[in-house]
């Protein structure tokens, strides 16, 4: 376990903070490093350089062993997973005991991070209207369509990703590979309207790093059953004709985990554009909100789900 002075900074200078893909990932790193080591106290804000970039304190020397950290800290369960198959678009019962079997884990005193994944994937209270489903994240933007599965990804992403991947993530130019994207970075979105060719014939590529540091985020973002349905935090149901909206805080004063869980729950951050209170948000560190919608592109069984670019509010 690397243990190194609170007085050490780092800028993940790859990480833009308007990039839901980014700030996911810069998220998934804070955790995974307070999990690895929570004496370290691990804090992160944001400083613009000049984008919002997060800056980290607590835990690190070199960019290399950090790096070396965040994959062998890697928490994501994936051998737990198998129990649901390759999409978390499963029956009520099967998720049901996906969960059971999750939080009696927890009970016994073994990790709980199978518990923490499931409230992030969805609930057996919520099921799909006409549909035998639960109601998921509204971060599942993957399904199936186009053999792209929520889990299958996940996996092969666990298996693939390196120190290089991670190094290129957050101080690199990320690279992108073939294939295993969760399609959480905005460009994803490859709508035919807004491009000279077909971007289907480039195939799927990802920053597998970043991707992969997003999943470690997914607790930090988990889901609850409300009188409307499933809510997912820090998403918002747009006004009528609008699509769901992904809403994050940009706050500038060094955070723990605990404390970035209860920036991202804040209900002032769900408030229409016009009405956003940025003084009372100010007041809490906050000096930057983005909101991004998720969109679905394509006809019927033939679509995309994706995050369009951000915007400032």
């Amino acid at each position: 376990m690397w243990r190194f002075p609170m007085s050490e900074r780092m800028v993940l200078h790859a990480l833009d903070g308007s990039n839901p893909l980014a700030f996911l990932a810069a998220l998934g790193t804070l955790r995974l490093l307070d999990l690895h080591d929570p004496t370290a106290e691990v804090q992160i804000n944001w400083r613009r350089d000049p984008a919002w970039r997060p800056e980290l304190s607590g835990l690190f020397a070199s960019k290399e062993q950090l790096c070396e950290t965040l994959l062998a800290a890697k928490t994501v369960p994936l051998e737990s997973f198998a129990a649901l198959g390759k999409d978390i678009t499963v029956s009520r019962d099967t998720f049901r005991g996906f969960v059971e079997h999750a939080f009696e884990d927890a009970r016994q005193g073994n990790k709980r991070t199978q518990a923490d994944f499931a409230a992030a994937f969805g609930s057996e209270v919520c099921e799909e209207k006409d549909k035998d489903r639960i109601e998921y994240t509204d971060l599942c933007f993957i399904t199936g369509s186009g053999h792209q599965h929520f889990l299958g990804t996940m996996s092969s992403l666990g298996e693939n990703v390196t120190v290089d991947h991670l190094f290129d993530a957050l101080f690199g130019n990320w690279k992108r590979d073939k294939g295993l994207s969760m399609r959480w970075d905005p460009g994803d979105a490859a709508e035919y309207a807004l491009r000279w060719g077909d971007p289907s014939k480039d195939g799927a590529s990802a920053v597998w790093g970043a991707n992969w540091l997003a999943i470690e985020a997914l607790p930090l973002v988990p889901v609850q059953p409300s009188r409307r349905g499933l809510e997912t935090t820090a998403f918002r149901n747009g006004e009528r004709g609008e699509w769901p909206q992904f809403t994050w805080p940009i706050w500038t004063q060094p955070a723990t985990q605990d404390t970035v869980r209860s920036l991202l729950s804040l209900t002032e951050l769900q408030e229409p554009d016009r009405t956003l209170e940025r003084e009372k948000l100010r007041a809490r560190g906050i000096d930057e909100v983005y909101r991004a919608e998720r969109v679905r592109i394509g006809q019927g069984a033939n679509f995309k789900v994706s995050f369009r670019p951000s915007r400032a509010i």
